[in-house]
């Protein structure tokens, strides 16, 4: 019996971008969805964006390299001279202010890479690596061993992983199958051009017996609403975030831009005070 499968990566909190996928996808008839990682943050969702998933039928969850940004702002010692780590602290103590424990517990529960049957077809999923959620090693100009890495020890007929915000649709050295859906919240490109497309993009798999087809789908949202749902919940970093929704420029990497906010907003102290409470709330 045919089934249709929605893959979704890398949210990074864009509710309103997830909304629109959903849409979408329940309106193309998904049958279940597969869940990458990368749920949170520098967007707005928290609590809300878990909820989403948990109204459809998601029948795979991953645990991205973002969402383990919560676990190390409250088990691990931040350094707080380097502005980056100030940056993933101070968004990670925003989103536990704004989800209850329960669901930290279940992300932090959650494996990095799965294996799902439909009809008869095994696919490894994870968010990069099986082995890690984090690193460079899949970028589309990356070695084919690591492209390969992605089968090793599993077996498998075709690969799906997230992480690169960048849909591709490539092979293994024996000719599986490799598969990116690209970020539903953040998609990335290194050519400026081809940022300026900001729509949410996900993958449509068909599965018939051994056959499937790919569908890899551009969803256009309302980025003046989610910028208006981040003002009113008052995010940090507010201004970075406007820039990654309209401009496709991510921060993450830029200790110098992140340097300046921090000391323009006092981020460096906020974070401290706050991580202090949640840790008193965690523990």
């Amino acid at each position: 019996m045919m089934k249709k499968v929605a893959v979704l990566s890398d949210m990074h909190g864009n509710v309103t971008a997830l909304a629109a996928a959903i849409a979408d996808a329940q309106a193309a008839g998904a049958d279940e969805y597969w869940f990458l990682g990368d749920l949170f943050m520098p967007g707005p969702g928290a609590h809300d964006i878990v909820e989403m998933l948990r109204k459809i039928n998601v029948t795979v969850w991953l645990r991205g390299n973002w969402d383990d940004f919560l676990f190390a702002a409250l088990e691990r010692t931040v350094d707080y001279n380097k502005p980056t780590r100030v940056y993933t602290a101070r968004l990670a103590s925003y989103v536990m202010q704004n989800m209850p424990r329960e669901d930290y517990d279940f992300i932090m529960a959650l494996p990095v890479a799965d294996t799902h049957n439909v009809e008869d077809l095994t696919f490894t999923l994870s968010h990069n690596l099986p082995q890690k959620n984090s690193g460079h090693e899949l970028l589309p100009m990356s070695d084919q061993y690591y492209f390969d890495a992605l089968f090793m020890g599993r077996e498998a007929d075709v690969a799906i992983y997230g992480h690169t915000h960048q849909m591709i649709y490539r092979t293994a050295s024996d000719g599986r199958a490799i598969l990116n859906p690209g970020s539903v919240g953040s998609p990335f490109s290194l050519k400026r051009k081809m940022r300026q497309n900001r729509d949410a993009r996900y993958l449509m798999l068909t599965v018939d017996g051994t056959h499937f087809a790919s569908d890899f789908r551009s969803i256009p949202y309302d980025q003046a609403t989610e910028m208006q749902l981040a003002t009113e919940r008052n995010l940090p970093y507010l201004e970075l975030y406007q820039n990654l929704v309209y401009e496709g420029l991510g921060y993450v990497h830029d200790a110098g831009t992140v340097g300046d906010v921090n000391r323009r907003f006092g981020y460096v102290q906020e974070t401290k005070d706050l991580l202090s409470e949640l840790r008193q709330v965690y523990h």
